[in-house]
């Protein structure tokens, strides 16, 4: 009997360790689960949504991959400021001639780097009539390179003549970092 008393005692520890102990950790196992499977259907739908807009951002690569062609094509040439200045104080002194004004100074070009670019900022000073300064205006922003003008000043110099200030900025890429550069 005392056999039979201690199994029965087992059995009962035995009942109240798995009713208060292993069935709450089953239950919350049986929960976890549910919620990696909510989530693992979740990262499905977004991938197959991914996989269905893919066309999509292949569109939009190749358009920018063109754009950045058509950019650099129309950004000023040279791998060095120096380089890139000069070809825009000529295309400057070039628009200016065509126009019929007379550039009066042109001041040093303010270089400063944007992202894989450098921007050329150059301040030029124009002597002509009202026709010839729009027309001036108008050659730089629709010339072979893309330069804008970002502040324009005017005032009357005399009979017919007007004295204007342009700010213009072009563009040019930055080199390529040599191998040697790129290990430093």
């Amino acid at each position: 009997m005392n056999k039979h008393r201690l199994i029965q005692l087992f059995l009962l520890v035995l009942a109240i360790f798995l009713s208060f102990k292993v069935v709450p950790m089953a239950g919350e196992w049986k929960a976890s689960l549910g919620a990696d499977i909510e989530r693992l259907m979740d990262r499905r739908d977004q991938l197959n949504r991914l996989l269905d807009s893919r066309e999509e951002w292949r569109r939009r690569l190749e358009k920018l991959t063109s754009s950045e062609a058509t950019l650099s094509a129309k950004s000023l040439p040279g791998d060095r400021p120096e380089v890139a200045s000069a070809r825009l104080q000529s295309l400057l002194r070039g628009y200016a001639d065509e126009a019929g004004v007379e550039i009066s100074s042109l001041s040093l070009p303010e270089i400063e780097v944007v992202g894989a670019w450098h921007l050329l900022q150059q301040v030029v000073v124009t002597r002509g009539t009202e026709a010839a300064v729009l027309g001036f205006l108008e050659r730089v922003e629709s010339g072979e390179k893309l330069l804008r003008v970002v502040e324009f000043n005017m005032r009357e110099t005399g009979a017919n003549n007007l004295q204007s200030s342009a700010t213009v900025v072009g563009f040019f890429p930055l080199p390529p970092k040599s191998k040697a550069n790129a290990d430093e």
